[in-house]
């Protein structure tokens, strides 16, 4: 990547960069060790060695992969919102509206993040520098991060100069960008089938690593339970870097509205976490007080009442799923109806009252009760966007607002909307297929975990019960029979549960990441998860008791 665009996307020259952050921390990372050495000498011994030259290369490092990290922060940010941009882009030329104001407009949608503040910068070179519209363009795209913007500020200097239609090159610049996107998501949701393959593959890794751990203190002596803990460490930070990796390969892609506006699901999921909790006090509370409960099966009773708070935010998301798939009809019905009318929104909106739109219907009943008290237009519609709970409905409601108010024609603006809308709702489709199949993966491999290691743990009591009666020496017969006498099988279950917990949690947030769900549906998945990893270790050590003799 050209050190420009680097910089660019960082606000400052290279050689600012280097003086205010790169100079100072070369000079802190030298002087670290100096003054470690001779202020406190004693400590510079043992591992302590390894953690004086860890700090310096860790200032170092951070200087210099900071501004690669914040040039592909500001990449995904521009790619994501591209589709977005380009929409209102197109709805804004319908209404003939220059330019120049164009960009201005869409430089403070502050929903645009990054992407708003490039457009800001081509519109600050046309205004205050005097340059070109069709220079400013390439001289912007020479700087962006990201090659979709890049190349649509390409085409937009060409045409520009060799003089399209600024109407028609938007226009028809709808199909290219979307088309430029859907490639991008695709690219995007294929590499969740890597993902998905990565990550059972690491899991199959990690479970021997684990099983090994809980079998070596037969051999080596080691105290079981460091070296168990150890090893359940080791597959919990995998596993979330794992998670990391993934996080930064799917798109972002919001379901849920950002609207400031409570509404009764809002209300709903609120409030649903504190009781879920509540009752998870409870339950462990009242199993603390019976003594004959498993403890695997303890520890998935304890977690369940957050299974309120999951199936809460799962019917509000179908819920949303449903508005999402009905509002591409209801704003192209709208767009038409007011195109016939001379724009009048209201009254258009009167007639497609009587029409059924699903579970659109009532939002849009409601709708037209707020437009006709005539008080306040935009808020009208958010709270039209906000009943729907969805982030697209938002977006593009808002979209098809602006650009009726400036004068736009409703028919195009409405067709524009309807078919960009739709381009996204299929790749959202592909993108649940995607995690539905993750699901099935995420479940099958838990179960997996499960068995493997509580039968090791079953072989370790087997092991336990055989020779607490024998006082052979260790060197005998090669087993250290002060490790299986000591081995703590309560504690090594319970902390099996605990590694199991955590991987249902890393799994169940992973499944959130590829379909990107609100965060409360993670424990829709995540009490699922521990019911199988409870219910499968609880089977595999009563299956295998007779079998190993216990």
């Amino acid at each position: 990547m050209n050190s420009k665009v680097i910089f660019h996307c960082l606000g400052m020259s290279q050689q600012n960069y280097v003086k205010k952050f790169v100079v100072p921390a070369v000079i802190m990372a030298l002087m670290f060790p100096i003054l470690i050495l001779i202020l406190i000498p004693s400590v510079v011994q043992g591992a302590m060695i390894v953690g004086i030259i860890l700090v310096p290369l860790a200032l170092v490092s951070i200087v210099l992969i900071y501004p690669l990290s914040s040039l592909e922060n500001k990449k995904k940010e521009i790619d994501n919102n591209m589709h977005y941009f380009i929409t209102h882009m197109g709805v804004l030329a319908t209404s003939q509206m220059t330019r120049i104001d164009m960009l201005e407009k869409l430089s403070h949608t502050e929903a645009y993040g990054y992407l708003a503040k490039e457009t800001g910068r081509i519109y600050a070179l046309v205004i205050y520098w005097h340059v070109s519209f069709p220079v400013a363009c390439r001289f912007i795209a020479n700087r962006t991060p990201s090659v979709l913007f890049q190349d649509f500020l390409d085409r937009l200097a060409h045409s520009m100069q060799a003089g399209q239609a600024f109407e028609d090159f938007v226009l028809s610049e709808q199909t290219v960008v979307m088309n430029d996107f859907m490639t991008m998501y695709q690219d995007s949701l294929n590499s969740i089938t890597m993902i998905k393959e990565l990550f059972v593959s690491m899991c199959m890794s990690l479970i021997f690593i684990v099983a090994f751990a809980i079998i070596m203190p037969i051999i080596t002596g080691i105290d079981s339970t460091l070296l168990l803990g150890g090893a359940i460490a080791v597959f919990v930070i995998t596993e979330l870097v794992l998670l990391l990796f993934a996080r930064s390969k799917v798109p972002a892609d919001r379901i849920w509205h950002t609207l400031n506006i409570e509404t009764v699901a809002d209300r709903r999921l609120k409030w649903s976490m504190p009781i879920s909790l509540f009752l998870c006090m409870m339950v462990t509370g009242l199993m603390l007080l019976i003594n004959d409960i498993p403890i695997p099966i303890m520890f998935a009773l304890s977690l369940t009442p957050l299974l309120l708070t999951g199936l809460i935010a799962r019917v509000e998301e179908d819920k949303i799923k449903r508005y999402d798939n009905n509002f591409s009809s209801f704003i192209r019905s709208l767009g038409g109806a007011a195109g016939s009318r001379s724009g009048l929104i209201l009254e258009s909106l009167k007639e497609l009252t009587a029409h059924d739109f699903g579970p659109l219907s009532g939002n849009v009943n409601s709708l037209y009760k707020r437009l006709k008290t005539r008080l306040n237009t935009p808020r009208s519609w958010e709270h039209f966007a906000a009943g729907t709970g969805s982030n697209l409905i938002e977006r593009f409601a808002t979209m098809f607002v602006e650009g009726t108010n400036v004068g736009g024609k409703p028919a195009l603006i409405g067709d524009i909307i309807s078919k960009n809308f739709m381009s996204i709702l299929s790749m959202r489709k592909l993108r649940y297929s995607s995690a539905s199949s993750l699901i099935g993966v995420l479940y099958g491999i838990t179960g997996g975990i499960a068995a493997t290691l509580f039968l090791s743990l079953a072989i370790i009591a087997m092991l336990a019960k055989i020779f607490s009666n024998m006082s052979l020496p260790d060197a005998d017969i090669g087993i250290s029979l002060a490790a299986v006498g000591n081995a703590n099988i309560p504690l090594m279950t319970s902390m099996l549960m605990v590694m199991m917990v955590c991987h249902s949690l890393i799994s169940s947030i992973l499944i959130r990441v590829v379909d990107g769900g609100h965060h409360f549906n993670t424990y829709t998945h995540f009490v699922g998860l521990v019911w199988v990893s409870a219910l499968t270790a609880e089977l595999t050590i009563r299956g295998m008791g007779p079998i190993l003799g216990m």
